[in-house]
């Protein structure tokens, strides 16, 4: 294997014609320098330089190893260029995981923002659920993920990763048009009972959140649909086919045909988070990621405070 250190004085003496000005360039004395130009040429099995009256010329051995130096040295500078890049977090690639409903709203408005600011930043998205996310970051499989958890099923954090708290998301109820319930400003679980109900969680860990909380309220729900689909889940409600849960974060994506009222059910708030490897795992840009992360949730707070009520 060629030794890229000597390469280099290989291309420093084609520079300069003479192995005296060559050492003064790198620093070297006369003899390192033709010592490592010895040694080069043991490890190509070739001569690659001769010497004349004003100096030293390349042989055409030494002409062809020159040429594939000059591209080495290129490829190597653009490499360290790279290198620098994703240790400013201006470069590179970001493995980003979200889950269904932070896609309407808080990831792509915080990828958005953060790609105007870095455009050079390749950024992967996966659509992973909180615990399928918690894993592949643990396993470097993706680095940053939001993920959440509600007070009944909290999430289970492995020792290599680290959490960090974005916003509380209430969970709010969505009524087809005409509900009985419409009338309400804010509406409890407990009036809820008897109504059939779109579940948009199909599976995980967290298909038993809506039924914990509705035997805590003292009913049973009767699930007729159960979909990770969000525009199913909508549909199927317009359609006055049952009723379900509208997490704060897609409400400004929500159909203006839907009624949407609060839900007074503590146990029906999750917090919405994000995870990434431990702090000497992480790169640059999942930390600049957060930050637009916690810019966007802050925003979309402010629209729910002066949301009008429909």
């Amino acid at each position: 294997m060629l030794d890229v250190a000597r390469l280099r004085v290989l291309q420093e003496v084609a520079r300069h014609g003479s192995f005296t000005r060559a050492a003064a360039a790198l620093s070297y004395t006369t003899s390192a320098l033709s010592q490592q130009i010895s040694v080069l040429e043991r490890e190509a099995g070739a001569r690659l330089l001769e010497r004349h009256a004003r100096g030293v010329r390349l042989t055409e051995a030494g002409r062809a190893l020159l040429t594939h130096t000059e591209r080495i040295m290129t490829e190597l500078r653009a490499a360290e260029r790279t290198l620098a890049a994703i240790g400013a977090g201006a470069g590179g690639r970001l493995r980003f995981g979200s889950f269904t409903t932070a896609n309407a709203t808080l990831m792509p408005m915080a990828v958005r923002a953060f790609l105007r600011e870095r455009p050079a930043v390749s950024v992967e998205l996966v659509e992973a659920d909180r615990d399928e996310a918690v894993a592949a970051v643990a396993a470097h499989e993706l680095d940053l993920a939001l993920v959440y958890e509600f007070p009944i099923v909290p999430l289970v954090v492995p020792a290599n990763v680290e959490v960090r708290p974005l916003l509380v998301d209430p969970l709010h109820i969505a009524l087809p048009p005409g509900h009985r319930l419409t009338g309400r400003t804010r509406i409890r679980l407990a009036d809820l009972a008897g109504e059939r109900w779109i579940q948009g969680v199909h599976r995980g860990s967290t298909l038993d959140v809506l039924p914990r909380a509705c035997r805590q309220a003292g009913f049973e729900p009767v699930v007729a649909f159960r979909t990770d689909d969000q525009m199913t889940v909508r549909g199927l409600v317009a359609a006055g086919l049952g009723v379900a849960l509208a997490p704060f974060l897609t409400l400004p994506a929500t159909a203006p045909d839907l009624v949407v009222r609060p839900l007074d059910e503590p146990s029906l708030t999750r917090t919405v988070m994000t995870a990434t490897p431990v702090q000497q795992h992480r790169l640059p840009a999942a930390a600049a990621m957060i930050e637009h992360l916690l810019s966007v949730a802050e925003e979309l707070r402010g629209l729910d405070e002066h949301r009008p009520v429909r």
